[in-house]
């Protein structure tokens, strides 16, 4: 087959969105299809765009043997909602340009949403290429966003948000969604079965092995320390000012140490927090290369995975996946489909999203308690993400979608 994904996110840009398509991308190719990739120049969470990619309008590389078609974006480092939709509508348009002229055919497009907007670009180069139009939806916007408390029900832009959701629903040939809950509301919202498939969130379990490219603990000299790790983003979703608050309870207890690895739009206000409560207890690290997240995780006790509320139950953050595969047991802060994963796991303790107190006290406990108990938190975890998560056989799910549109398309091409 030969494959165009639309990917507003990818690496070496952090998070689960980028992670996904590049694993899928990566084990696609080696599954013998051809795998192009458009995406935009790196530049989330920070808003800058590297100095390599600067001045130009598109670049050309290769990641895994996969072609990977950079191009301009607009980005600005100051935050804001219009700023953002720039972003995005930036995208729509260079990538549509950039797959509009790729010297080449293709048999599907794969466009990943959210960003919602992508469909469209998707959509377009679906019909200009007279390919197949499969609509990756990681997340379901603008529903999302009011779980999150980002925007009211009625919000114009929810309300155009969801015209547009539908639209694009009805234009797919096929979609896939990454939960069973995710797959229960598109159902609930029209979209018939026979469009829908689950091709879930994975991991690829021998990358997560630790490679021993710098001793963590020793640069932060944390000794013996019980070490909690949050590595990820640091939005708006993610919830991460409770790992801040937790470390203001534990500040008379300097044997537990937080770690919060990465970047986005909260962490200035969370590192200026916890200078404010002169917090020796918790150590913010800059944002790392993928590669070195294995190392990062091994070096800790136990991972830490929040969410901002408990309206998110559709989310199972790709960071609970990660931690496992690196054989981590978790503290998980949140609802829905992830608390389901952890209860059907055993990988880990579950808390309510936002109690500073809850974590609090679950630390200790766990600080204190038998290490043991640790061990098989963190054996169970990655009992469960190998046979249930791991990225190849993910991949062949997503290969036989494809496939089969593709066969549906060719049929109908016959008969023709």
């Amino acid at each position: 087959m030969r494959i165009l994904m639309l990917a507003h996110f990818y690496p070496p840009e952090m998070g689960g969105a980028g992670a996904r398509l590049h694993g899928l991308a990566r084990w696609l190719r080696q599954y013998g299809h051809e795998v192009t990739v458009i995406a935009g120049f790196p530049n989330y969470p920070t808003g800058t765009i590297p100095e390599q990619y600067r001045g130009k309008l598109w670049t050309r590389e290769e990641m895994d043997g996969v072609e990977v078609i950079r191009t301009w974006v607009y980005t600005s480092p100051k935050r804001g909602g219009m700023r953002r939709l720039a972003n995005y509508f930036s995208f729509v348009g260079a990538s549509a340009v950039a797959g509009a002229l790729a010297a080449k055919q293709f048999d599907v497009v794969l466009a990943s949403s959210p960003p919602l907007f992508i469909g469209l670009a998707g959509l377009f180069l679906a019909r200009v290429r007279r390919a197949s139009l499969i609509f990756d939806v990681r997340d379901i916007w603008p529903e999302l966003a009011v779980e999150a408390g980002e925007f009211k029900p009625d919000a114009t832009m929810v309300v155009w948000g969801e015209r547009l959701e539908r639209f694009l629903y009805r234009q797919a040939n096929q979609i896939t969604v990454v939960t069973r809950r995710k797959e229960k509301k598109l159902l609930d919202k029209g979209v018939p079965a026979h469009k829908l498939h689950i091709v879930s969130n994975g991991v690829d379990i021998d990358v997560l092995q630790p490679k021993n490219l710098e001793d963590w603990r020793q640069k932060f000299e944390l000794g013996d320390k019980f070490v909690a790790v949050y590595a990820g983003l640091i939005g708006i979703f993610q919830g991460v000012d409770v790992i801040v608050n937790a470390a203001k309870l534990l500040k008379k207890q300097p044997h537990i140490h937080f770690l919060i690895v990465g970047d986005g739009v909260k962490r200035a206000d969370l590192e200026a927090e916890a200078a404010k409560h002169s917090l020796t207890n918790i150590t913010f690290v800059p944002p790392q290369p993928r590669e070195a997240i294995p190392d990062i995780l091994h070096a800790a006790d136990v991972a830490l995975v929040p969410l901002v509320n408990e309206q998110l139950v559709d989310a199972v953050p790709s960071k609970l996946l990660e931690a496992w595969g690196c054989r981590r047991p978790v503290v998980l802060m949140a609802g829905g489909e992830a608390r389901r994963l952890m209860e059907e796991s055993g990988g880990g303790r579950v808390i309510a999203p936002g109690s500073a107190t809850a974590l609090a006290a679950t630390l200790t406990e766990m600080a204190a308690g038998d290490p043991a108990d640790l061990d098989r938190y963190a054996d169970r975890g990655y009992k469960y993400v190998a046979e249930n998560f791991d990225r190849p056989k993910l991949a062949r799910q997503m290969e036989t979608v494809l496939q089969a549109e593709i066969g549906v398309e060719l049929a109908h091409a016959e008969r023709a």
